[in-house]
């Protein structure tokens, strides 16, 4: 990322399933992902750390999460882009102890409590160092319902409804009303001149047209 406009990164380089490790844990001996790398865990152009199993999978959704707090911290003085994309609730699934066992509706429950709690304390981080009147916050997923069946209620996870079917929140106070629903049909690829226009950039020829103001 440091070599396509980011002044930081932290975290994973690719999926979080891409390791030599089973989704219940064990490693696998043989197959594709049993020629994988361990996973690396990456700050700026160095590798950090690895994770090589499911209690450390388990604790990327806070240290993203604190690292995130720490950069609103740092930039709040300066126009800042924070683009905070979770492993979770990516299979394979890892949540901390603080909400292991805390929903009722098993791992997968959990984990979105996790997300839940991050996105709480983002926005509290923004609101507290007077930002949340000047700070657009997107929240939306690449795709739905993870591989199996976790009692939710679409269709499909890269087909059907679980592939376009997709959370899509603007939260802007003083911008975009509050409660506001909308049934347009966007892409997420509709964000990039969407930003580019609120801060007043030129916005490429083949992305004209693809604003979704006015929010």
């Amino acid at each position: 990322p440091l070599n396509h406009g980011f002044d930081e990164y932290f975290g994973l380089p690719y999926s979080n399933d891409m390791w030599p490790v089973h989704f219940d844990g064990t490693p696998m001996t043989e197959g594709r992902k049993s020629f994988y790398p361990k996973l690396p865990l990456i700050e700026g152009n160095e590798v950090l750390d690895y994770v090589e199993n499911l209690d450390q999978q388990g604790l990327l959704t806070t240290r993203y999460t604190e690292r995130a707090v720490q950069f609103i911290e740092n930039n709040k003085h300066q126009p800042f882009f924070l683009y905070l994309p979770h492993s979770m609730v990516h299979v394979p699934l890892g949540v901390s102890d603080k909400f292991k066992g805390k929903s009722e509706q098993g791992m997968y429950g959990d984990v979105m409590m996790e997300v839940d709690w991050s996105v709480g304390q983002i926005l509290e981080a923004i609101k507290q160092n007077n930002l949340d009147e000047n700070t657009l916050v997107i929240f939306t997923s690449d795709h739905g319902e993870a591989l199996g069946d976790h009692g939710l209620l679409l269709k499909g996870c890269r087909f059907y409804e679980g592939l376009i079917r997709v959370p899509l929140i603007f939260s802007w106070p003083g911008q975009i009303q509050a409660g506001l629903v909308s049934n347009a049909l966007v892409e997420l690829t509709d964000i990039t001149p969407t930003l580019l226009e609120i801060r007043g950039l030129p916005v490429p020829e083949r992305m004209q047209g693809r604003s979704l103001l006015p929010l």
